[in-house]
């Protein structure tokens, strides 16, 4: 039995460290640390917070560890895990909703998002929006409609997060891309995908660049969605935002860009 503050179902837990509770509420804490030093916030205790994909570590890191907060909304399409927290989290600064919008990996019998798909929330009503772990599962039409749709959400000063994969090796050796090259490199065995992965690029490279996008596997699509630097900055212009950053991964985030509202 869990001491945690807020317990959630294993089934209803995602991301690499759902099978351990504590450590994926930690996982949590250093997500808003993270956020906070990137925003120059000391805290979220004036801050109105959008986490879209929420899943539940951000939640249960704010209840465990008692964190600063105005006011959160997560929204996601699982809806066992929104009816979960419904009934499970009372403190009033927390609000959640269910978004049955399509996504070939999670819930392909949803509704297509578009730049009109809309939120039961106020426009220009949050300082911070953060998505972790969902443009890493999309492809590019929905990568710009999210982009477009959360626009109208933002206020003037506020800031967009989000987790994507870049199709690069980094300094610091965290990201998706730095494990099939060591792999390619012989540091531990070669997997099938690590070898088409490579022989994809190799041929890409050959006929005049790394791919915009490549669904990494594609028997379990968006499992992987990989995107060029130049691509991903690209997509942006013209939703309503400017690029502030685009960060190499850290230990608990791959690559993440932070935008601004135009």
């Amino acid at each position: 039995m869990s001491d945690l503050v807020l317990s959630v179902p294993k089934e209803l837990r995602r991301g690499h460290s759902r099978w351990n509770e504590p450590a994926s509420v930690a996982e949590g804490v250093e997500l808003i640390k993270l956020m906070c030093r990137n925003f120059g916030l000391a805290d979220f205790g004036n801050s109105d917070v959008l986490d879209m994909g929420c899943g539940s570590k951000l939640v249960q890191a704010i209840l465990d560890r008692r964190l600063p907060l105005r006011r959160y909304t997560g929204v996601d399409i699982f809806p066992d895990l929104i009816d979960f927290l419904k009934q499970n989290v009372t403190d009033p600064r927390f609000r959640f909703q269910l978004l049955n919008t399509r996504n070939e990996m999670y819930n392909p019998g949803g509704e297509p998002l578009s730049a009109d798909t809309m939120l039961d929330v106020a426009e220009h009503s949050f300082d911070i929006i953060c998505l972790f772990s969902v443009f890493t599962h999309l492809a590019p039409h929905d990568y710009v409609a999210m982009l477009e749709m959360l626009r109208r959400y933002v206020k003037p000063e506020g800031r967009l997060i989000f987790s994507l994969f870049v199709n690069e090796t980094t300094a610091g050796g965290l990201g998706f891309m730095d494990t099939f090259h060591k792999s390619w490199k012989g540091d531990y065995s070669a997997s099938k995908h690590a070898e088409q992965h490579k022989q994809f690029l190799d041929n890409a490279v050959a006929a005049g660049g790394p791919p915009d996008f490549f669904d990494v596997y594609p028997a379990q699509p968006l499992q992987v969605a990989m995107y060029s630097r130049d691509y991903a900055l690209r997509l942006v212009e013209n939703t309503g935002w400017e690029v502030e950053a685009l960060n190499d991964p850290e230990k608990y985030i791959q690559h993440y860009m932070i935008c601004r509202p135009v």
